[in-house]
């Protein structure tokens, strides 16, 4: 998973810079939450999208709750028109979107995922824990519970029957979300990181070893950067609509629910969609788009290549990329 986050950060260079312009106003040691939904496994779609939603804190949950369901009431699967008014949320000074697109067929890039290859990631990981148990004893009881959600991954992965989809896309999420983790870190210093994201069966497994794995992913990220790590900082927050029991978030969520279903939605090379409400979204959103970005990952030989696409103008900086006048 290190190789791909070193893949996505190289076709990501200008989705950075994007993110520091995008955010400049906003001051360091603010406090951020991160919305991601996916649109996944639909075998009537051409590919599995994940949208993550990165906002600063300029509101009350409350209110910017009260205000998207107000413009939005339902997801974009029941949505035939999608208003205005949300969408121009979307390109407010306040939202940013890091959205990855993966080949459906890939089936979660079988060819490149193998079930070795996640045994090989998971026991690296769990040694990682082991070195980090030893120097940092206030936090024993944390790597020790960490240690075992990693052999339950393990175990599974020696079954007979593992649940490989499942496996790989958790996989796949935890290292998009530690990359989200880590823009935000380096170019502004958080506070805290709040990750929201929507329900689904992978959160599930092993404990909600995925956030875990995210955590894990981004902290490898910080320490392979060098300089001091203060652990306290960024605080990271995971959860899911009532997850606590009291809290929906469906409203957080419904922001890259509208991105994942259009890009998931999306056919390539011509621009085309099965409904008239995505091309209502992505030319507002994704066509000269300076705050929302895509990246593409394709591994049709078991060898992963990642690119970011761009639509109308090329993003500043670029070099390199798929790009669509």
């Amino acid at each position: 998973m290190l190789e791909l986050i070193s893949l996505l950060e190289t076709s990501g260079q200008t989705v950075r810079s994007d993110f520091r312009r995008w955010f400049t106003e906003i001051p360091v040691a603010a406090n951020w939450t991160v919305a991601s939904d996916y649109s996944v496994g639909n075998k009537n779609k051409k590919s599995d999208a994940f949208s993550f939603v990165i906002m600063p804190k300029h509101d009350t949950d409350q209110n910017i709750a009260s205000w998207i369901s107000a413009f939005a009431p339902k997801d974009i699967k029941a949505t035939r028109k999608p208003s205005d008014e949300f969408l121009d949320y979307f390109c407010a000074p306040v939202t940013f979107s890091y959205n990855f697109v993966v080949e459906r067929e890939s089936n979660y890039l079988k060819a490149a995922i193998t079930v070795e290859a996640m045994q090989t990631i998971a026991k690296s990981l769990q040694e990682v824990v082991g070195e980090w148990k030893s120097v940092e004893p206030g936090n024993e009881q944390y790597y020790s519970s960490l240690d075992s959600q990693l052999q339950k991954l393990l175990d599974e992965l020696s079954s007979k029957n593992p649940s490989t989809g499942l496996l790989r896309k958790m996989f796949l999420v935890a290292s998009f979300g530690a990359l989200v983790f880590y823009i935000i870190h380096e170019e502004k210093s958080p506070l805290s990181i709040r990750w929201i994201s929507d329900r689904d069966a992978m959160f599930d497994r092993h404990d909600g070893l995925a956030f875990d794995l995210a955590w894990l992913l981004f902290q490898i990220m910080r320490r392979r950067s060098g300089g001091v790590i203060d652990v306290r900082r960024p605080q990271l927050i995971f959860t899911s609509p009532l997850m606590d029991g009291v809290n929906k978030h469906d409203e957080f969520v419904r922001l890259p629910d509208y991105l994942a279903g259009t890009l998931a939605d999306l056919r390539l090379p011509n621009v085309m969609f099965s409904h008239p409400k995505f091309p209502t979204i992505f030319n507002k959103l994704f066509v000269d788009a300076s705050n929302n970005a895509i990246i593409e990952i394709v591994a049709p030989t078991g060898r992963i290549t990642t690119r970011r696409l761009a639509f109308g103008n090329p993003p500043e900086g670029a070099k390199t990329m798929r790009h669509h006048e």
